[in-house]
Order: structure tokens, then sequence, then C-alpha cells
């Protein structure tokens, strides 16, 4: 049985004026059930009224609530309760989100070690680009991003990884969100020229960002696929053109390669007969878009 859920003190919270009292009784309950493991397992109410150190009758109104909430289900017995259904889509993408994290940094790693230059992992969220995790460069010289930082998704490597992988309904409401910006002389502001882009790089499976999101800067990226085959991140490796513009065709291969490791990591039974091997194009990106390179000395802003 599990152990007994540690509830604040009477004391500390009668202290503490803002605490709402039954928000924790509530929290205790839905930990409890945690405990007990998948929603497959049933708990008594008499098991729940034991653990907790609350009146049943208290317990009794948390369990209904709950019920006519949705996040608990009545099991096969009257006085049986299981997490329901509501409850896990209410959790799913926060699990999800640290599952990404945590498959993604060896491939960063690897990235970092190889190339030096930083990394970036992201996802798409209002219509934007957010890096949900970096590796910062070890080089003096380098490009700079925090999680949590967002840039747009027409001017982005990464923003044009997700994008060109997603439904065309999607891909016209993201880009109805918000004004496609000329962020450099090389920013890519038609609509109508962005989606003839994007289908090079659904062919390619990577993306580029020729200087069109800050001059002086290149980023490659390659989208990542959940275990539905929806593009659900992207990976990126960003730094001076200076440095950038001599290790493009190594970067696009290892960056793609790092994209189909995580998709497989997503999906452990991700092959290549479900999912063909993706075309291999030793042409530089040079050869198909023009950019400048001019590097600056304290670069903020990639992706």
């Amino acid at each position: 049985m599990p152990k007994r859920i540690a509830i604040p003190s009477t004391r500390k919270q009668q202290a503490d004026k803002n605490y709402i009292s039954v928000t924790g009784k509530i929290f205790a309950v839905l930990q409890y059930f945690m405990q007990r493991g998948s929603r497959q397992q049933p708990v008594a109410f008499q098991e729940v009224a034991s653990a907790l150190p609350f009146a049943r009758t208290t317990v009794h109104r948390i369990l209904y609530s709950l019920g006519k909430l949705g996040y608990l289900e009545k099991a096969e017995g009257r006085a049986q309760y299981r997490l329901a259904a509501k409850f896990f889509e209410l959790t799913q993408p926060a699990v999800h989100f640290r599952h990404l994290q945590s498959i993604a940094r060896s491939a960063m790693a690897k990235l970092l070690i190889q190339f030096a230059e930083t990394v970036n992992l992201g996802v798409l969220e209002g219509g934007q680009v957010i890096h949900v995790d970096v590796l910062q460069s070890p080089s003096a010289l380098r490009t700079a991003a925090n999680p949590g930082e967002r840039n747009p998704v027409h001017s982005t490597a990464l923003g044009k990884a997700i994008l060109a992988f997603l439904p065309e309904q999607e891909v016209d409401a993201v880009l109805g969100q918000r004004p496609l910006l000329k962020m450099t002389p090389k920013t890519i502001t038609q609509k109508a020229r962005l989606l003839e882009h994007l289908a090079t790089v659904r062919e390619r499976h990577v993306a580029f960002d020729l200087e069109e999101n800050l001059t002086g800067v290149i980023c490659v990226a390659a989208p990542i696929f959940d275990q539905l085959g929806r593009v659900v991140a992207s990976l990126s490796v960003s730094g001076p053109a200076s440095r950038m513009e001599s290790k493009l065709l190594q970067l696009q291969d290892e960056v793609r390669n790092a994209g189909i490791a995580m998709t497989r990591a997503l999906d452990p039974h991700w092959n290549s007969k479900a999912n063909p091997p993706l075309p291999e194009s030793r042409a530089t990106p040079a050869q198909t878009q023009e950019r400048a390179a001019e590097p600056q000395t304290d670069i903020h802003g990639h992706g």
C-alpha cells in the first residue's frame, strides 16, 4: 500500500492567509491515486479515507467532485475509483515535454562536442518557436539563447523545420497569427514564397536559417516526430556564419540524423520500411539561397 501523503501542518496553513486548505486536500487525494499506479487500478473509498488525515465526509465530497469534473471515474465496485482519461489528458503534455528534454540531451551533447556550436531544442507555441533547451557553444564568439526565449517561425530554422511538416490548415493558422516581419534583408516575407521554401524543407528533412533571423548567424534544424507521426519539436545547431559556412554539408546530415535518432527514441517501433530513408541532398544551401557572411561579435537571438 502507498505511504501516507504528507499534508502541510495546520499551524502553517493558518499562518498563511493566502493558502486555501481545500486545495491541498484535493491534490492530496490525486497524489494518492497517482501513487497507486495506472488508471486501471481501482482504489476503494475505505482505502483512501484510511490513508489521508481527513474526515470521511471530506474525502467522499472530494471524490464526488473530482468525479463530476471528469478527473476520477467509478470503477467496477460502487465504492471504488480510478483516475479518468481527462486527468491523463491534462498531464500528458508536461510528461511528454520532460520526456522530450531527457531524450534530446544526449543527441544535443553529441552535436555540441562534434561542432562546438550552440545546440537548440524548440517547440511551437502561440505562433512562435520557443527554446525549451539550449547547450551553449564553448567559443567566445557564439550565438546566445536561453530556455523560454521566443522567435518567429518564418525566419528561424527551428520554426521552419516544424512548420514544414504541419498539416496545411495548421500552417495557415500559424502564419495567420503574426505578420511575416522582415528580420534581416534575407528574411522571406511573402507567404507564397515561404510555402515554396517549406516544400524544399520537406524534401531535405532539414531547414536552414541563412542569416534570415539575424545577420551574421546561420542555423541548421531538423524535425522531430512522435509515435503518431506528428511533428512535435525541432533540433538545431547555430553559430556565426564565418564558422558555419565551411561545415554546412556535414551539419545538414548530422542534424538530420540527430532528428531521426530522437524520433526513434520517441517511437521505438520506427523503422525504415514504414518510414523510407530520407533523401540526402548534397547541394549546398548556398546554391538555393543567397546569403551574406558578416559575423558579429555579440550575437543574440537565433534558431
